[in-house]
């Protein structure tokens, strides 16, 4: 994927992404930072090579998406900011923007988890020669068995997979946080099965879902298959959709599985302070506190759970003031 970039900072940012291609396995996430930054530079008129904090306040206010990429792309322009400091050129950078704890994650009920992988099964067989389809129950259980994101999940490829142990390799992922993950005996028993599929063969290397040209599927593909989903067993209004409501989403899926994965650690005698900080590692998260976010569950469907919970994090994690 090359970039012609045309502002005046065109060849500072050429260069600033070839650095970042050979250095950061996810570059095309900054590759779309860059190139949206080098358009919205085009349209300022600039004269001179100089980035006030202004500029990317009008830049950053204009990102229509979640605080949360807001945040990320912002990341990305900093350590641009840095690299042109060390051309001597002046750039003065807002603060970053501090994240909001309104988001309250979506846990799936034992039921709803499970009418949501019978009603992708029986997909397969009412059009079993989409490929697509065929994929999706896979994707489900590699999402909700292993607790990956979606883009971390569809990234994968034969090589990142060690079906004699087990055990995936993540290496695109958030953070930058490459990470070892071990599956679960059964579901290394259906991958394998999932392996034998007539779309593969032994020598195939290529990533695990993937359309007929054999590049990575789209995650839309899957978001819109989830969504239609959740609105036929009624999990998800369709007008939530539309209008861009969140809510329970495949994402929801990694939510389940941290909820799910404390709540057995605690029925098999094993604390939350004990279990919290292997949990953290596993899911790739920066540090405590973001796991912490995943604990906010629904508190109808775990009432008991969520007592337990709170006895153990309470003194864990620093209270909201």
């Amino acid at each position: 994927m090359n970039m012609i970039f045309k502002s005046i900072f065109k060849n500072e940012l050429a260069s600033f992404m070839e650095f970042i291609k050979l250095s950061v396995v996810d570059w095309k996430a900054f590759l779309r930072t860059l190139a949206d930054i080098d358009s919205f530079l085009l349209t300022e008129g600039l004269t001179e090579k100089k980035i006030e904090a202004q500029q990317i306040i009008r830049w950053f206010n204009g990102q229509k998406v979640s605080l949360s990429t807001k945040k990320s792309r912002l990341s990305h322009i900093k350590r641009f900011s840095s690299y042109l400091a060390t051309l001597d050129i002046k750039t003065s950078l807002p603060e970053l923007p501090r994240k909001t704890a309104e988001f309250k994650p979506y846990v799936f009920s034992t039921d709803e988890i499970t009418q949501i992988f019978e009603m992708a099964d029986d997909f397969i067989h009412a059009r079993f020669c989409s490929r697509v389809l065929t994929e999706f129950p896979m994707l489900l259980r590699i999402l909700y068995g292993c607790g990956l994101r979606l883009g971390e999940a569809t990234s994968l490829t034969w090589n990142d997979i060690d079906l004699s142990v087990g055990v995936i390799t993540v290496k695109i992922a958030k953070n930058q946080k490459q990470r070892i993950v071990p599956m679960s005996s059964e579901l290394t028993r259906i991958l394998n099965l999932y392996r034998m599929a007539p779309f593969f063969d032994f020598q195939d290397q290529g990533f695990l879902f993937r359309n007929n040209s054999g590049k990575r599927r789209s995650k839309g593909a899957y978001w819109r298959i989830f969504n239609t989903i959740l609105c036929e067993l009624g999990i998800k209004n369709p007008q939530s959709i539309k209008h861009g409501s969140r809510g329970p989403c495949m994402h929801s899926l990694r939510h389940t599985f941290a909820f799910h994965s404390l709540i057995k650690a605690e029925s098999e005698g094993r604390s939350f302070m004990e279990t919290v900080p292997f949990l953290s590692t596993y899911l790739g998260h920066e540090g405590l506190m973001e796991t912490d976010k995943y604990l906010k569950a629904r508190h109808g469907l775990y009432t008991k759970a969520h007592k337990i919970i709170s006895d153990y994090t309470y003194d864990v994690f620093p209270q909201e003031v």
